[in-house]
C-alpha cells in the first residue's frame, strides 16, 4: 500500500459542513474494487518470453504482496502490539468516518448526546445544550461503535481521535468553558465516586434542586447569624484593673447606635460617631453606662467593647442578645468599667408598644469594686419611649410597669447589704413642665415624673390622684376629695399601684436636679443664633418631630440613705459633647465632622468621692 493510495482515500472522505447534510462515503473495499477493476481495464503489456522458473517466482511474489495487503487491512488483537514501522490500517466496511451536522441556528438536541447515568454527566450534558456565542460553526459527532479491544493508529488523527467518545464530543464544543476541566477531573480522578439516582428519584430532580437551594440558603443564613448576632471573642486584657482611694468618674449616655438600616434623617453616621466616642469620650471616665448600643445584625458593639478593653475597660455587662427568629432586637444596654465587676445581673421587660415592641428593653446591674473595702451597686435602664403621634397615656402605663419591675430588680440584688446604690439611664420621662417659654428652665416637676419617682422608690402610685392629674375633664372625685355619698373614704382612693411597703428607697435623689436646681434639657435642645432667634441645637441626628421639644429624660439617682461618710456623690451635670467645643481637635478636623454632637441625647456625668 503506497502513499498515493492513502492520499486518494483521505481526499474522498470529506466533510460537507456548510451544506448541512451527510455525504455518502466510500468504503475501503469499494476503493480496492475500483482500483483492481481499473488495473484490469488497462491494456496488457507485452511481456517477452520468460523461463518457467522465473514466471513461478513472479507469481509467488504477487501472492505474497496480496497477503501482506490483506494483513494490513486486518485490525490488531489485544495481545498484538503494532509495529511503528508498519503503516496504520484503514477502517473496515463496518466503520464510518464522521458525520457532519450544521449548527447555524442551535446546538444539536439533547437526545443526540451520549446518555449519562451519573449526576455529573447529566449536568455536563445540560451545559452543552446552552447556545453558543459563536454561531455558524459545524461540529462533528462520532458514530463509531468502537470495540473494547480495538486499537488504531492512523495518520488521520486530526479528524478521528483515538480518545473516548466523551472527550471527542467535548472537543466539538470549544465554547463550553467547563468541558476541559470536567474531563480532566474524570481522567485524573478515576476513583471519583459517582452516584446514580434511581428512576423514581430522577423524575423528581427539580424538587431535589429546590430543596438543595433552600438548604444552601438556610446554611448561609445560620452562618450569617453566627457571625453578626452572637458575641465576638475578646482578646485578653492588656492593662491591669483600676483601683482608687479618692474618686471615680461615671457617665451615662444614650449613644443612638440603632441596628443597621434604622436612621432618622439622611444618615446616623454610626461608624464615625463610634470612633469619636472611643477617641475622645472614653478616656475621660472610669465607668460608662450606654443605652441604645444595639448588637443586632452588626459588630459595632463588639468593636466598642474590644477597643474599650484595649484602653483598660476590662469588665463589661450587656443586654442579652437576640437572633432574627426572636422577632426582636436586644435591649441595647452596656456597662463598661475599669474597676472589677464582682457580680452582674440582667433582666428584660415585657414587650413595649409601638416601635419599642421590637426591642427587648430591660435593666442591668453591676457590683463594682472601687477598692478592697469600698463597692457600689450600679444600675442602668432604658424605658418605653413616647411618640408624638401615639397615645401618651398608653406609653405612661407601660413605663410605670417597667419602673415597678426595675424596683423589684434593685430590691432582689441589693436588699441584703448596705452598699450604696446608683441609678443611671434613659428613663424617657420628661421631668420638665412646659407651661411657659421654652427658653426658661423648668423648676417644677411634671406629673409623670412624680409618679415615676414614687414607683421606683417603692411608694406606689395613688390611682385616684393619677386619674385626676392625667384627665382633662373634672370628675365627682375632684370636688368631694374622694368621699362618697355616705361620707366614707372611697376604696379607689386607698388603692396604691406598684407599692412595695416591705422595701423602699426613701432617700433616692435626682442628683442632676439637685445640682442645677431645675431640670436641664437632655433631648431636643435649643440654641440662640446671632440674631437672638431660637433654633434647634441639633438637626443631624434628632428626629424632625422631636426637635426643640426641650425634654429632660435622662437621670442620675443616688440613694443617700446608703451613702456614708466614706462615699458620696458630687458634680452631677450635663455633658453636651458638642464637636465645636472639643479642645483636642483642630479647627480643620471640626469642619470635617458631619455631625455636631455625638448623639441626639446629652450625657450625664458624676463623680463618686471616697473619703
Amino acid at each position: 500500500m503506497n502513499t498515493t493510495y492513502d492520499d486518494s482515500i483521505s481526499e474522498r472522505i470529506t466533510l460537507r459542513s456548510n451544506e448541512g447534510f451527510r455525504l455518502s462515503e466510500p468504503t475501503i473495499d469499494q476503493a480496492e474494487h475500483e482500483e483492481q477493476s481499473g488495473q484490469q481495464q488497462q491494456p496488457p503489456s507485452v511481456v517477452p518470453h520468460q523461463p518457467q522458473q522465473q514466471q513461478q517466482q513472479q507469481q509467488q511474489q504477487q501472492q505474497q504482496n496480496h497477503d501482506d495487503n490483506e494483513q494490513e487491512h486486518q485490525p490488531y488483537h489485544d495481545d498484538e502490539a503494532p509495529n511503528d514501522e508498519h503503516r496504520a490500517p484503514l477502517l473496515r466496511r463496518t466503520y464510518s468516518q464522521e458525520s457532519a451536522i450544521s449548527t447555524d441556528s442551535a446546538p444539536p438536541p439533547y437526545e443526540m448526546y451520549p446518555p449519562a447515568k451519573t449526576f455529573f454527566g447529566r449536568a455536563y450534558n445540560w451545559l452543552r445544550t446552552i447556545p453558543r456565542i459563536r454561531r455558524h460553526q459545524a461540529i462533528a459527532l462520532p458514530t463509531l461503535p468502537l470495540h473494547a479491544g480495538s486499537r488504531f493508529r492512523s495518520h488521520h488523527s486530526d479528524s478521528l481521535s483515538s480518545t473516548s467518545i466523551d472527550s471527542f464530543a467535548s472537543s466539538a464544543y470549544p465554547a463550553t468553558c467547563c468541558s476541559y476541566y470536567y474531563h480532566a477531573a474524570l481522567s485524573h480522578l478515576p476513583s471519583l465516586p459517582r452516584a446514580t439516582l434511581p428512576v423514581w428519584l430522577a423524575r423528581c430532580r427539580w424538587v431535589l434542586i429546590c430543596i438543595s437551594i433552600f438548604a444552601i440558603f438556610i446554611f448561609a443564613f445560620l452562618l450569617f447569624c453566627s457571625i453578626f448576632f452572637s458575641p465576638a471573642s475578646l482578646s485578653p486584657a492588656t492593662l491591669p484593673d483600676l483601683t482608687t482611694n479618692t474618686s471615680a468618674r461615671f457617665l451615662t449616655l444614650n449613644i443612638f447606635m440603632r441596628p443597621p438600616g434604622v436612621t432618622n434623617n439622611w444618615s446616623d453616621y454610626k461608624d464615625e460617631r463610634l470612633d469619636y466616642i472611643v477617641r475622645y469620650i472614653l478616656p475621660q471616665y472610669d465607668v460608662v453606662a450606654f443605652q441604645e448600643a444595639f448588637a443586632f445584625g452588626t459588630r459595632r458593639k463588639d468593636q466598642l467593647i474590644q477597643r474599650a478593653r484595649n484602653m483598660g475597660y476590662n469588665h463589661h455587662v450587656e443586654s442579652p442578645r437576640h437572633y432574627p427568629w426572636d422577632l426582636g432586637v436586644d435591649g441595647g444596654l452596656l456597662i463598661m468599667s475599669r474597676f472589677p465587676i464582682r457580680t452582674s445581673h440582667q433582666i428584660e421587660y415585657p414587650r413595649g408598644i409601638h416601635s419599642d415592641w421590637l426591642s427587648y428593653k430591660g435593666a442591668l446591674h453591676a457590683l463594682i469594686e472601687l477598692n478592697s473595702t469600698n463597692s457600689m451597686h450600679l444600675y442602668t435602664t432604658h424605658a418605653q419611649a413616647s411618640y408624638a403621634h401615639e397615645s401618651i397615656q398608653a406609653d405612661m402605663q407601660v413605663r410605670l410597669s417597667q419602673f415597678s419591675q426595675f424596683h423589684q430588680f434593685v430590691r432582689e440584688t441589693a436588699q441584703h447589704d448596705t452598699i450604696p446604690i446608683l441609678l443611671l439611664g434613659d428613663f424617657n420621662v420628661d421631668a420638665a413642665v412646659h407651661d411657659g417659654s421654652i427658653t426658661e428652665p423648668s423648676k417644677s416637676n411634671s406629673v409623670e415624673y412624680n409618679m415615676m419617682m414614687d414607683v421606683v422608690t417603692g411608694k406606689g402610685v395613688d390611682l385616684s390622684n393619677s386619674d385626676k392629674r392625667n384627665s382633662n375633664v373634672g370628675s365627682k372625685d375632684d370636688n368631694d376629695n374622694g368621699n362618697d355619698n355616705d361620707g366614707k373614704i372611697s376604696v379607689r382612693q386607698k388603692r396604691l399601684l406598684y407599692a412595695d411597703p416591705a422595701w423602699q428607697m426613701d432617700q433616692l435623689m435626682d442628683e442632676v436636679y439637685s445640682h442645677y436646681g431645675y431640670h436641664p434639657v437632655t433631648y431636643g435642645d435649643i440654641m440662640l443664633n446671632k440674631n437672638g432667634e431660637v433654633e434647634p441645637a441639633e438637626t443631624v441626628l434628632t428626629d424632625m418631630e422631636q426637635v426643640m421639644t426641650v425634654q429632660s429624660i435622662d437621670r442620675i439617682m443616688w440613694d443617700r440613705a446608703r451613702a456614708s461618710a466614706a462615699m458620696s456623690l458630687r458634680d452631677a451635670q450635663v455633658e453636651k459633647f458638642m464637636v465645636r467645643s472639643n479642645d483636642m481637635m483642630s479647627e480643620h478636623d471640626k469642619q470635617q465632622m458631619a455631625f455636631t454632637q455625638i448623639s441626639d441625647h446629652y450625657g450625664l456625668s458624676c463623680v463618686v468621692q471616697l473619703a
